[in-house]
């Protein structure tokens, strides 16, 4: 089988080489390709696989491009499904699905899916709890949304992620510096336009967790399982740690409201990742992604479930019934880890943690040499992360957490003069 990657993102290079292994043919389709070999250890390869053909297009961001790129992929080689794992391109793989006539989201539903200020007004009339929110598309206007919505209030680019420019504001000045730097960014990488709306909306308080769940070709909503994310800290709104289970307090709440907003939304095929807020009140939604969670959540959906997120996605591209990674009696738990200051790296060792119980994967992002920031701004910062598991929640957060304390972390700071 002809799969079409478009885009991907570090992590999802594993679900290329999986479908590798298994014998598929893969085109790959990036604005930048280089990206990836420096971002993950298995791209170059994958890149290197005589099944797998890899076309540079600094253009692929352009829709109307891509689907003439993709006819004409198809016509040298006939493509079987369409998919990505990048949040930035979902609606892109929506769109040439459609295009060639293959499984895939409606791009309606990608589209409300992927810009948060969609999301927003296409819920607005329904029972869904959201915070109020104003989306703005003049930066001229970002004052008098504020002061509608009052400090403090968060501020976020409808089509950003990883927490990218996500910002609690709680006065004026702040706003003002944040318009200041959000003005020099128009774009994201790899091509990826910044559209100009951003979202203002009230601060919620309460604990941050996400339903994991997949919408069947038949239209069937599955929830699979929740997701606990712990934030580093404000104003800033980094994930830090988390882990993949069922049986939350909220779970049923979830669950129900979970189909609400994906009906809502159209949301109608593949994995999805939607996240919510605990507040007092009850569950209020924060955002949906149109694709497979991300960052290190499917290796924990295959620790608790056996099951491979990153090929049941490509299974279900392909017009098969996926696997459902549904949690298990195994609970992992994942950690990043940042650097405490600015500074260059000496070294970062992991030599206490193995064999330590349930520890599974300790690993670093960057190497020796390399300058990094304090981690302060999104999770870009990130510059490793830790997997244990245990026989519930608790005790798989508990190990990573204390797992923390014993990585042998070396960094070369300048003296203060």
């Amino acid at each position: 089988m002809h799969i079409l990657m478009i885009e991907c993102n570090p992590n999802g290079i594993a679900g290329i080489a999986d479908a590798l292994a298994l014998g598929h043919d893969v085109t790959f389709v990036s604005a930048d390709p280089d990206f990836y070999l420096g971002a993950s250890p298995l791209a170059e390869a994958a890149f290197a696989h005589d099944r797998c053909d890899i076309i540079k297009s600094t253009e692929a961001f352009s829709i109307d491009e891509l689907e003439r790129l993709a006819k004409e992929i198809n016509a040298q080689k006939p493509v079987h499904g369409v998919m990505t794992y990048s949040e930035y391109h979902t609606v892109h793989a929506a769109s040439v699905a459609r295009s060639l006539g293959l499984p895939g989201m409606s791009v309606e539903g990608a589209l409300n899916a992927r810009h948060k200020h969609r999301t927003r007004l296409t819920l607005e009339k329904t029972d869904v709890r959201q915070p109020r929110f104003v989306s703005v598309a003049d930066p001229k206007d970002m004052a008098a949304a504020v002061h509608k919505i009052g400090f403090p209030c968060v501020v976020k680019p409808s089509d950003g992620t990883a927490s990218l420019h996500v910002l609690l504001l709680r006065d004026d000045q702040e706003l003002t510096d944040y318009l200041a730097e959000l003005a020099k960014v128009d774009d994201y990488g790899r091509g990826v336009t910044r559209i100009p709306e951003i979202v203002v909306e009230e601060f919620v308080e309460g604990e941050l967790v996400s339903v994991e769940a997949c919408v069947l070709q038949s239209g069937e909503i599955v929830n699979l399982g929740i997701t606990d994310r712990n934030l580093s800290g404000f104003p800033y709104f980094i994930e830090m740690g988390l882990t993949y289970f069922r049986g939350h307090p909220l779970q049923d709440e979830l669950f129900a409201m979970n189909e609400k907003v994906l009906k809502g939304l159209g949301v109608d095929f593949g994995f999805i990742h939607a996240e919510y807020i605990l507040a007092e009140g009850g569950p209020v939604l924060c955002e949906v992604n149109g694709r497979l969670t991300g960052g290190i959540v499917p290796q924990l959906m295959e620790l608790s479930s056996g099951v491979n997120a990153y090929l049941e996605v490509i299974r279900q591209a392909l017009g098969e019934k996926p696997e459902l990674p549904v949690p298990g009696d195994v609970i992992a738990g994942g950690h990043w880890f940042g650097s405490p200051v600015d500074g260059e790296i000496v070294s970062i060792g992991f030599d206490k943690l193995q064999g330590t119980p349930g520890f599974v994967e300790a690993l670093a992002y960057a190497k020796p040499g390399r300058t990094v920031s304090r981690l302060s701004k999104s999770n870009f910062d990130w510059l490793g992360h830790l997997i244990y598991t245990g026989k519930d929640r608790d005790e798989a957060t508990g190990r990573v957490r204390a797992a923390l304390d014993d990585i042998d972390f070396n960094l070369s700071v300048k003296v203060a003069r």
